[in-house]
């Protein structure tokens, strides 16, 4: 036999092998995974889950710096080290885009804040006012929503946006919201309805 058959012969050997290496892995793998599926509890529950409150989600505005009229969809959950964490959606669609997280602390824990952290959390007490905020709770009775807000009233929110909902890509570092910033207080919805007014106004 030729060099150059040897040769082919060899490679075609060594490629046969590394084939049946890779098939062997992955057969492996998918072993693996599939009894990682059957072992797992049908009612197990995944760090995604839970992302909605019994009372449904809430809506508000004043949470992003560049469309403080924007109403931001919270979908919330408890968590296990703060009261609640909130994945922050540009609308309550199907295929509203994730844009945000907001975390949410009681009192005596934003107590607990170093003081070079407290100026990026907001008080609710405030916030919750309908020329700041004005949250709303879609899925409830005006009287079951204002019950919920009590609850979240004493609290305080930390807003990071992960993407400018005006922008085609998150093409931006996150940004922790400064909601108190005399311009997001000034764009509040007192002064957004006076506008609209007034351009009605006019015309």
């Amino acid at each position: 036999m030729s060099h150059t058959k040897k040769n082919r012969a060899i490679l075609a050997g060594s490629a046969a092998t590394t084939f049946a290496i890779a098939a062997v892995l992955m057969l492996s793998i998918f072993v693996s995974y599939t009894a990682a599926q059957q072992a797992m509890p049908a009612n197990a529950t995944k760090p995604v889950d839970g992302y909605n409150l019994p009372q449904g989600h809430m809506n508000a505005v004043r949470h992003v710096f560049d469309d403080s009229s924007l109403r931001v969809d919270h979908y919330c959950k408890s968590n296990d080290k703060i009261m609640m964490v909130c994945q922050l959606y540009d609308g309550p669609s199907a295929n509203a885009t994730l844009i945000g997280i907001e975390y949410i602390i009681m009192q005596q824990q934003y107590e607990s804040l170093p003081d070079r952290e407290k100026p990026y959390w907001h008080a609710h007490s405030e916030e919750f006012a309908p020329d700041r905020a004005d949250p709303m709770m879609p899925e409830l009775n005006p009287e079951e929503a204002k019950a919920e807000m009590a609850k979240l009233r004493p609290t305080w929110g930390k807003v990071i946006i992960t993407w400018q909902p005006n922008d085609d890509m998150p093409s931006f570092p996150p940004q922790v919201q400064l909601v108190d910033h005399p311009f997001m207080v000034n764009a509040s919805v007192t002064d957004i309805a006076n506008a609209t007014m007034s351009n009605s106004t006019d015309q």
